[in-house]
């Protein structure tokens, strides 16, 4: 059994999903972009499913392919994780460098993915067969900057008048979704010049869930505190002589799916903690996807592609399925109750990004159905030119990453050179995600591929991944 408490909440469904798939992934990336123009690279295939390599290939579990990404517009990578942990060891929020780095909303993307099994083959000159068994996990963020303003206003890092205080935390919001794939792909070479492919897939849920906070705001109407009062650390001396009033108002929903994962409430009958049950692991839903793909060279040297992947749904069973609903109408203190003063002390001085005391999530008992979601679809959109007996190409790839809760677009710049169909290499350069401040490279070796788009530069690099996959080499395409 695998216990998640209070302080782990934030991060306790992501864990789960993880736990249940039995992963330990250090961060690298379920698309390589930089893969894209390496000829012979199977991993294009997962970009666009008409980009077919020159030999068949297999993977076997946990080398022939593995991979992840951490990704945000605003938090470096240390953040991001603190953040997902609830991290209040060394306060990460009063720091002034995370603090300044902040953008009024704040978003991190992590993807983790990789092939139980997968194998491709070529079937004559024109046609390209793949079957595989993946795992993945997507999960996104969204925090706004007046979260963080709000935890270091409890901590004390600036004087307030609490006779007259008001704090707006934002909307917030959490989705994580993990799934297995069992995908079967045709790609078909109608020409030298121009082939197409498709990848269709049933899709096994193992868990989806999604928490989001409309609105948080914090009320008081205190006199007789100190206006530089750390909520985390005030004892009895500092709050008897408090007079006043002050509320939490918190309007948040949580749908979540997961066989095996059961909710503990407290005794007022809130959520604090989760259990997972290994023995009550299961499918939690079915669905389909798709992947379709085309492949063009239009004029001697010039190659255009484009295609849409992840194009599916999942619907998750009414068994599976838990909903609770915010209920702070106890979040309101007055100095007339003994112990009110402590206990909005208690829950407003927690240092946690997702404070469940605050949040008082309590389950719906007849809000349970069955709910389908959609997957994060990604659309494709290639161009390359090649020259020096098509050895050396230049590349530009577009790529729009549909998220639950926002849209991630990347311009990839590449210059790659294909000696031969055993070796490849490039290096790229992303300047929208990254900021600018990132480049990437790709090798394949034979059966070896490594590759980054975002390299990683220290603990204050935004964005983050590689890829790495070994693969059994089978028959090359026929003459």
């Amino acid at each position: 059994m695998r216990k998640l408490n209070n302080n782990q909440f934030s991060i306790g469904l992501i864990a789960v999903v993880l736990a249940m798939m039995a992963w330990t992934c250090p961060v690298a990336a379920q698309y390589l972009r930089s893969s894209y123009f390496i000829d012979g690279a199977q991993y294009r295939l997962q970009l666009n499913p008409a980009m077919a390599p020159s030999k068949g290939f297999l993977h076997l579990p946990a080398i022939g392919y593995v991979g992840a990404s951490v990704r945000s517009n605003s938090l470096d990578i240390d953040d991001v994780v603190d953040i997902i942990k609830n991290s209040d060891d060394d306060d990460y929020f009063a720091s002034d460098r995370f603090f300044n780095n902040l953008k009024d909303t704040n978003h991190a993307l992590v993807n983790v993915g990789t092939d139980v099994l997968a194998l491709g083959w070529w079937h004559g000159t024109k046609n390209f067969w793949t079957i595989n068994m993946s795992l993945k996990v997507n999960g996104d963020l969204n925090v706004q900057r007046g979260l963080f303003s709000f935890m270091r206003d409890m901590r004390g890092m600036e004087e307030h008048d609490y006779s007259n205080y008001t704090r707006d935390l934002g909307p917030q919001e959490l989705n994580v979704n993990a799934y297995s794939e069992i995908g079967l792909g045709y790609t078909r070479r109608f020409s030298d010049r121009f082939s197409a492919g498709v990848r269709v897939k049933g899709l096994l849920g193992v868990g989806n869930a999604n928490l989001k906070v409309n609105r948080a705001v914090v009320n008081t109407r205190l006199q007789g505190i100190d206006p530089g009062i750390d909520w985390s650390t005030a004892g009895p001396s500092q709050l008897e002589n408090v007079e006043g009033t002050a509320s939490v108002e918190v309007d948040a929903r949580l749908e979540s799916s997961f066989k095996g994962l059961v909710f503990q409430t407290t005794p007022q009958g809130y959520i604090d903690e989760l259990e997972f049950e290994g023995k009550d692991m299961g499918v939690s839903g079915v669905g389909a996807g798709i992947d379709i793909g085309v492949s063009a060279r239009v004029v001697d040297g010039l190659s255009l592609s484009a295609a849409l992947v992840d194009l599916g749904f999942i619907k998750w069973s009414k068994e599976s399925t838990t909903v609770a609903n915010a209920n702070t109408s106890d979040l309101n203190f007055d100095s007339e109750n003994l112990g009110d003063i402590i206990r909005f002390s208690d829950v407003v001085g927690t240092g946690e990004a997702l404070n469940m005391d605050m949040m008082r999530l309590y389950i719906d008992q007849d809000g349970a159905k069955a709910r389908t979601t959609k997957l994060a679809p990604t659309m494709v959109l290639g161009a390359d030119y090649a020259f020096s007996s098509d050895k050396l190409s230049v590349g530009v790839l577009f790529t729009n990453y549909f998220a639950h809760i926002r849209n991630e677009s990347e311009l990839t710049l590449s210059l790659n050179y294909n000696p031969s169909n055993l070796v490849g290499l490039t290096a790229s350069y992303s300047p929208i995600v990254s900021g600018g401040q990132s480049f990437g490279v790709a090798l394949k070796l034979g059966p070896l591929f490594v590759g980054t788009d975002y390299m990683y530069l220290g603990k204050n690099t935004k964005c983050c991944n590689a890829l790495f996959g070994l693969s059994i080499p089978l028959g090359a395409r026929g003459n």
